[in-house]
Formats: C-alpha cells, sequence, structure tokens
C-alpha cells in the first residue's frame, strides 16, 4: 500500500540557525539530590479476577504483552495485554470500571457486566474483544486512547515500507464504553505499524507515534479523531550537530502537551580510532539534545542540550549515566530518568529558562522492578505501577507539588 508523509531533508545544515539551549555547566552538578516523598496509593494482586493482573502467568515464547498506567484527575487507568483488560482506579485503590475480553476473563463479581452499547451507570464492566491492549492516553475530556492489535484475518501490508499494518487505537469513554477506532487518517483509517507511543494534548486529540523498519510515523488527531498532520522522521536524516562526525539515535518521542509539537530525544557517539593503526575500535557517549518538532511544518524549531551526568564514586573509565525521556509537563517542564551505577535512580527536571535542571532521588526497590511502567501527568505527577514478585504497587511523586511555591 502507498502512504504519503511529510519528510525532512537532512537538517544538518539547517540546524546552525536553530536556537540551540546549552546548559550552564558541561556536567549536571553532583551534589545533594533533592526529594519528592513517595507516596504508595494501594497494592494489585496477581489472577484472573477483575481486580487482579496478569503479568507473569503468560507462557507463550513471543515477547511479553504491554502492561501500562496512566492517571488523569486522581484516576488511575491500567492496561493488561496479557489479560485482555482496561482497568480504572481511585487513588485509594477501588475499581471504577473494567472493559475486558469475554472470552478470557471470568465474569466480574463487583461490577455490574454490560455489553458495548447497553445502558448502564455507576461503577460498571464492559465487554469487549480486546486482543493486546497496551499503550494508553486519558484525554482533558476523560477519553482513553487504548492501542490493541488486529485479528489476524484484518491485518494489512504496506509493501513500500516493509512493515505489517495490524494496531490501532481505540477510543472509549472513562466509563469504558466503546466510541470508535483510530487508523493513520483518522476514524476507521487504515491500520499502523508497531505503535511505540501514544498521548494526549491539551485540545483533546492525541499524538500516534508509530516505529517502521527505517524511521518512525508521527500522527497528529484532534478531540474529534481528524487528522492534523502525519510526518515521516527517518533514522538517516536524525539531526547532528553542525562540524561534529556523530552517530545519532533516538531515544524517545514525546508530544508537547501544550501544542501541535514533539519532542525528540537524540543520542550521540563518536567512534574511536587506535592512534597507532588508525582502525576502528568502538564507540563512546559524546551527549544528548533534545529537539521540539513543529509537527504542522515538519521542521524542528528548537535544540536544547543535555547535561552530562557525572559518574559518583567511579574511576576515570567507568561510564556515566545518560539520561533518558520521561516527558514534558504543561508547564514546559522536562523530566529525564537516570539509573546510576549503584543502581539508584534519579529524576532531573529542567526548567527550559533557567537551563540548570535539579535532580531528585527516586526510591525503588530492586525487587520492584520485576516490572515497572510510569506516566507524567500533565500537572507534574510522576506515576507508577511496580511489580514485585508478589504484588503490583502504584505509587507517585508529586512534582507539582514541588513546583507550586515557585509558581505562586
Amino acid at each position: 500500500m502507498k502512504r504519503t508523509y511529510r519528510r525532512f531533508a537532512p537538517l544538518v545544515a539547517a540546524l546552525a540557525a536553530l536556537p540551540v539551549l546549552a546548559l550552564a555547566s558541561a556536567c549536571a552538578p553532583s551534589g545533594a539530590l533533592e526529594q519528592v516523598p513517595r507516596e504508595q496509593l494501594f497494592t494489585l494482586s496477581y489472577g484472573v479476577l477483575e481486580d487482579q493482573l496478569d503479568l507473569f502467568r503468560s507462557s507463550s515464547a513471543a515477547a511479553p504483552a504491554k502492561t501500562r498506567i496512566a492517571m488523569r484527575d486522581g484516576i488511575f487507568f491500567v492496561t493488561n495485554g496479557s489479560s485482555g483488560k482496561v482497568l480504572s482506579f481511585s487513588s485509594f485503590g477501588d475499581l471504577l470500571s473494567l472493559v475486558f475480553d469475554p472470552e478470557r476473563n471470568p465474569e466480574p463479581l463487583s461490577l455490574k457486566a454490560l455489553d458495548q452499547g447497553e445502558e448502564g451507570s455507576g461503577r460498571v464492566a464492559r465487554r469487549y474483544p480486546l486482543a493486546v491492549p497496551g499503550e494508553i492516553a486519558v484525554g482533558s475530556s476523560g477519553m482513553l486512547y487504548v492501542e490493541d492489535r488486529l485479528p489476524t484475518e484484518r491485518r494489512l501490508v504496506d509493501e513500500d515500507i516493509g512493515v505489517p499494518l495490524d494496531y490501532v487505537v481505540l477510543r472509549f469513554s472513562r466509563e469504558g464504553a466503546f466510541l470508535d477506532f483510530l487508523g493513520q487518517e483518522g476514524l476507521g483509517g487504515t491500520p499502523f505499524p508497531y505503535i511505540d507511543g501514544i498521548y494526549a494534548v491539551a485540545d483533546g486529540g492525541c499524538l500516534v507515534v508509530s516505529m517502521t523498519k527505517d524511521g518512525w510515523l508521527l500522527f497528529r488527531y484532534d478531540a474529534n479523531g481528524a487528522l492534523l498532520s502525519s510526518v515521516r522522521v527517518r533514522r538517516s536524516a536524525l539531526p547532528v550537530p553542525e562540524g561534529e562526525r556523530l552517530f545519532a539515535n533516538l531515544e524517545k518521542i514525546v508530544a508537547d502537551p501544550r501544542g501541535d509539537g514533539a519532542w525528540l530525544k537524540i543520542d550521540y557517539y563518536r567512534e574511536l580510532v587506535e592512534k597507532d593503526t588508525l582502525a576502528g575500535s568502538g564507540v563512546e557517549y559524546a551527549g544528548s539534545r533534545l529537539y521540539l518538532m513543529d509537527l504542522g511544518r515538519a521542521a524542528y524549531s528548537e535544540s536544547i542540550e543535555l547535561p552530562l551526568i557525572e559518574a559518583e564514586n567511579a574511576g576515570s573509565d567507568a561510564i556515566p549515566p545518560i539520561h533518558e525521556l520521561v516527558g514534558i509537563d504543561a508547564s514546559g517542564r522536562i523530566y529525564l530518568s537516570a539509573t546510576g551505577l549503584d543502581g539508584s535512580f534519579t529524576v532531573s527536571v529542567m526548567d527550559r529558562d533557567s537551563r540548570r535542571p535539579k535532580r531528585y532521588a527516586l526510591p525503588i526497590e530492586l525487587d520492584e522492578l520485576e516490572y515497572a511502567t510510569f506516566n507524567l501527568s500533565p500537572e507534574g505527577i510522576l506515576s507508577a505501577l511496580l511489580a514485585t514478585r508478589f504484588e503490583a504497587r502504584v505509587v507517585w511523586w508529586r512534582f507539582d507539588k514541588a513546583f507550586a511555591p515557585a509558581e505562586q
């Protein structure tokens, strides 16, 4: 099938014209970490009941199905691909609603089970033939955007880009009533390639990020499901700082929740060459940058150089930790995570105007990392589902409170 996307030419030469925000220090300061209290809200057990998760029971040799968490207005939404469920919980752990595949799940005991289209109110469960629900986002109106995979007979192949087209984005009401689905062109459109992320934006619409063999496809929709823009980002045309011979690796793409933009976090590596033989001997990390892309123009509008993290209590040959992009909040603050050489976790929060990140300790025990998934809300609340062998813990860190005094 032929698909047309907006392309950009290689942007190496154009980068000289971008506003580049270099941070005040070459390395992030290594002083005392600041603290944001971790709050454990509730736990979930493993099993087949309506308020339980299936994280480890699958014996399939295929890659494990996704489990994801999203939070909006104090309500937590969880997709569990292995069991074919979408659940919502209060911050106290009360099950509020459920969408479930009736072929893989028993009828719920605590909620009234309804078919899609059947009238109901209050705490209800709705049957829907979910396959492997994965990525999830919650719009400002409460609309749920849920990734799911099509059955084999409905899958397509795009011969031009050489990938299967077998994913859609289902839209549900906050209460779990099925509304419609998004494809590439909008409502009812052609299925997507593999979906890497779904992000809600301020106008109630969403950004869908798909992956192909040679890059990424970005689709922006309004609240009604109309396609606003589509952009292809090629691996071979990732921006590289002018005047340097570096290898670029795109780590993550997230939406700018405030408008029609997306942030790309790119890591750079340089080749190591032996002085005597001039032969290549490997690569070394050279730094990272964030790029803001205007999706309407398919052009980069801003570049931010990220600070290097000093490797503490390690020798000179130690590889320093590398930031991973968590997300952007509605105030424009940038959240970056890192794992230290000792296994400790930190989050750095950057204000684009101050250009100096604040680093926060993120207490997570190693036994909570059997499975872990995170979500950043527009207000700046970082939520996580952390799985031990025996239970899954839903926790959050209220960065919104940490920054509230500065914004009053």
